[in-house]
């Protein structure tokens, strides 16, 4: 099993759209889940805001091989989504993928 673990940095400042943009991130994100065969499972978490200095949203996904997670990062509507969120909505991102 392979996860796919991405934390986002919301751009905008005020509160209400972060959380407009964080609702948009989880639903473009989680109506990928039948995008390419060999995804197990698309989530979106946002922070419980009780530290400052922590990141706003995550990505937690996971996919039965290395091939399913690489035929995702290259489908045209993950693409798509990443367009999206590279038009002032995610200010940084930071990504881990590892094995279990």
């Amino acid at each position: 099993m392979i996860h796919h673990v991405v934390t986002f940095q919301l751009a905008a400042e005020d509160e209400s759209t972060r959380r407009r943009h964080a609702d948009e991130i989880a639903a473009r994100l989680e109506s990928l889940i039948d995008t390419v065969p060999g995804i197990v499972s698309i989530e979106v978490h946002f922070d419980l805001g009780l530290v400052a200095s922590h990141w706003p949203v995550v990505l937690v996904s996971q996919f039965e091989s290395v091939e399913s997670l690489e035929r995702y990062q290259m489908d045209p509507r993950h693409h798509e989504v990443i367009a999206w969120m590279n038009h002032g909505i995610v200010s940084d991102r930071t990504v881990v993928d590892y094995e279990t």
